[in-house]
C-alpha cells in the first residue's frame, strides 16, 4: 500500500488528507486565522507554518507504512519574502489584501500571463512590501507565495509549478519562464525566485527535522498545482467535454481544452500538458455564494437547517426552485455557454443537495456526478498527483 498526503491550501483553510493509493484514510481541516487592517489582509507567517508541519506530521501517524510522498495545491496568490534559508522577513499577504494597482503592467497581459489583470495578486504585493518594508530587500531574500515556502520547509529545496506560478503573475505561459520586463519592473532577478517546474515533478526528499515515524528520509515532495486543476484530477476530468463545477464562495468551472485558449473572461491553466494531457480553461463566478446565503437567510433564517430547508421546498416548486434555476442559468451564460458536456462533476456545498443536483443538471442537459470527496477535492487531487510523482 502507498500511502500520501495531500494539502488544499486554501483561502480560509488548509484542508489534508492521508491518501492510500485508493480513498482518503484520514482528514483535517485547520482554519487561518487573518490579520485584518483597513484593506490590508495579512497571515502571520510563522505561526502559519508551523501549524501546517504539525497538521502533516498528525496526519502521518494514522498511516501503518510509510508515506511515499507528500504535495499540494493552493488558492495561489498570497505573497511574503523570506531569507534564502526560508525564514520569512514579513508576514503572508493574502489574495483578498484590497490594496491594488489599477493598471496592468502590459497591454497583452493576458496573453503573456494566462490571465486577466485581477488586482495583480503578488504583482502588487511586490510593489506594495517593496514600498513599506524597502529593507527586507536588501541581503539574500526569497520572493514566494506560502505554498513554496511550505515546500521548501518540507524539503529544503524551492520550486514552483507552472500551474501556481500563474497566479503569480510573473511567469510567461507561454514559454514557461519568467516574464523578464516584469521581473525589471520589480527590481527583481531571476534567482531571488522559485524555479519553474512541472506539476508532479519530485522536488526533493523530506528535510531531516520533518523526519519521524512514517514520515522517512525517502518520503518525496513533489510539485503541486492550483486548486480547481487539483480538484479535477481527484475526479478524474481529463477530457474535452468534461467539466468540475465547485461552488463555493464563488462558483467556479474547470473544463479541459486541447489548445492554450485566451479567452475574455476565462483564466488558462497548463494542467496536465507536461503529461501528455490537455490545457485547462477556468470560469469563476464571484461571491455567488455570499449572494445566495443573504437569500437563504433572509427566506429561511440562520439555523443550521436552512440549507436543508432551501432544498425541500425548491423540490415542491415556488421561490426557492426559481432563485436554483435562475442561479444554475445564469452561471452557463458565463461559463461555457455554447458547450454540450457529456460529464459534470459537482463539488462542494450545492452537491449535498438533491434540488440543486436536479436543477443543474436541467440547465446543463447533462447528467450530474458528485464528488465523493467533499471539501477534500482539492486535497485528494493533491496526494493523487503526490503518488504520480513518484511513479511516473
Amino acid at each position: 500500500m502507498a500511502y500520501s498526503i495531500g494539502l488544499d491550501l486554501g483561502t480560509g483553510a488548509t484542508k489534508a488528507v492521508l491518501w492510500d493509493g485508493n480513498k482518503i484514510v484520514k482528514s483535517s481541516s485547520l482554519e487561518i486565522d487573518f490579520i485584518r487592517e483597513g484593506e490590508c489582509v495579512t497571515i502571520e507567517s510563522n505561526s502559519w507554518l508551523e501549524k501546517n508541519l504539525q497538521q502533516i506530521k498528525e496526519l502521518a501517524s494514522f498511516a501503518d507504512a510509510p508515506i511515499a510522498a507528500i504535495s499540494m495545491c493552493a488558492a495561489s496568490g498570497n505573497t511574503l519574502v523570506a531569507d534564502k534559508n526560508g525564514k520569512p522577513l514579513c508576514n503572508i499577504i493574502s489574495w483578498l489584501d484590497g490594496r491594488k494597482i489599477e493598471a496592468s503592467p502590459a497591454e497583452n497581459l493576458h496573453e503573456i500571463i494566462g490571465w486577466p489583470w485581477v488586482k495583480g495578486f503578488p504583482y502588487t504585493h511586490i510593489k506594495t512590501l517593496r514600498k513599506e518594508y524597502p529593507h527586507i530587500f536588501t541581503n539574500g531574500y526569497h520572493v514566494c507565495m506560502n505554498n513554496d515556502l511550505l515546500q521548501y520547509h518540507l524539503c529544503g529545496k524551492w520550486a514552483l509549478d507552472h500551474s501556481s506560478a500563474t497566479p503569480f503573475y510573473l511567469q510567461d505561459q507561454r514559454s514557461f519562464s519568467y516574464y523578464r520586463p516584469f521581473l525589471h519592473d520589480l527590481a527583481l532577478k531571476e534567482e531571488d525566485l522559485s524555479p519553474l517546474v512541472p506539476s508532479c515533478t519530485v522536488v526533493g526528499n523530506l528535510r531531516e527535522e520533518m523526519i519521524g515515524g512514517f514520515l522517512t528520509e525517502n518520503t518525496k515532495v513533489v510539485a503541486g498545482s492550483f486548486d480547481h486543476p487539483s480538484a479535477a484530477r481527484a475526479c478524474n476530468i481529463a477530457g474535452e467535454g468534461e467539466m468540475l463545477i465547485s461552488c463555493g464562495t464563488s462558483w467556479v468551472g474547470f473544463s479541459p481544452v486541447k489548445e492554450r485558449t485566451i479567452r475574455d473572461g476565462y483564466l488558462s491553466d497548463p494542467f496536465m500538458i507536461h503529461e501528455g494531457g490537455l490545457w485547462g480553461l477556468i470560469r469563476s463566478w464571484s461571491k455567488v455564494g455570499l449572494e445566495l446565503e443573504e437569500w437563504i437567510t433572509e427566506h429561511f433564517g440562520k439555523e443550521k437547517d436552512r440549507y436543508q430547508k432551501f432544498s425541500d421546498e425548491a423540490l415542491s416548486g415556488g421561490k426557492a426552485k426559481e432563485k436554483m434555476l435562475s442561479t444554475a442559468a445564469s452561471f452557463r451564460e458565463r461559463a461555457f455557454p455554447e458547450t454540450k458536456f457529456s460529464r459534470i462533476v459537482l463539488c462542494g456545498g450545492p452537491s449535498e443537495s438533491p434540488a440543486w443536483r436536479k436543477y443543474i443538471a436541467e440547465v446543463w442537459e447533462a447528467e450530474i456526478e458528485t464528488s465523493p470527496y467533499d471539501k477534500y477535492t482539492g486535497a485528494a487531487g493533491a496526494a493523487k498527483m503526490a503518488l504520480k510523482g513518484v511513479t511516473k
